[in-house]
Formats: C-alpha cells, sequence, structure tokens
C-alpha cells in the first residue's frame, strides 16, 4: 500500500520563510563592502554601491577587474561575496555565482548581469 507523506507549513511558517526574504531585499538598500574597486585585492571580490545601483566585482590574480550587477537573475535580491567558495551568493533563495558571474548553483537559470551605465 502506498503512502504519501505531505508536509503541512504552518502559516506562522510561511509567514517567517516571507518575513526573511523581505528582509534579505532589505540589501538594496544598505551599505556596501567597500566604496572603491581599487580597494579589491587580487583573487577577492566585494560588492559595491554606485550610486542607486550594487555592484560584485571581483579581482582576479592577473589584477583585472570584473564588475557585474549584483541583483541576482531569480528574483532580485543583493548577492553578498563569500570569500572561502569566491562566489556571490544570493540569501533568498540561495543561487550561487562564480566570480566572473556564471551561475554555479540554481534556482538562477542566468549568471549575473553587466554592471548598469
Amino acid at each position: 500500500m502506498l503512502h504519501l507523506v505531505t508536509q503541512e507549513i504552518s502559516a506562522a511558517d510561511f509567514t517567517l520563510e516571507n518575513a526573511n526574504v523581505i528582509v534579505q531585499y532589505a540589501g538594496i538598500f544598505t551599505g556596501s563592502d567597500v566604496s572603491s574597486s581599487a580597494q579589491v585585492l587580487p583573487g577577492c571580490g566585494a560588492i559595491m554601491r554606485d550610486g542607486l545601483h550594487k555592484l560584485a566585482i571581483y579581482r582576479d590574480s592577473d589584477r583585472a577587474v570584473h564588475t557585474f550587477s549584483a541583483s541576482c537573475p531569480h528574483l532580485g535580491c543583493i548577492v553578498a561575496w563569500n570569500s572561502t567558495e569566491k562566489t556571490g551568493d544570493c540569501p533568498c533563495h540561495s543561487s550561487r555565482f562564480g566570480a566572473r558571474g556564471e551561475v554555479v548553483n540554481g534556482p538562477a537559470l542566468t549568471g549575473l548581469g553587466p554592471s548598469p551605465a
């Protein structure tokens, strides 16, 4: 006999989880890790505010700077730089992006977009 297992999600769990996502969107309005790409050391990355936009910045070992939009293409949360894994990690739904903006883990289907002009 086949038994189906269902997971009940209480209204409190649902509300708490969605409140967490809303808090993560606050990252759009907060400061940044650095004020200039010159502060990012080789092999490191950071999030930087540029006016109304947030940028994900990575400086490779050749000192070249790679800049992307820090907005996750999945639902728009601002990624955070993970110095251990050298990835940009989305706090909302756990998408991860490589140092050069490529998708490492979804649910995002595309990499980080180009930095806004």
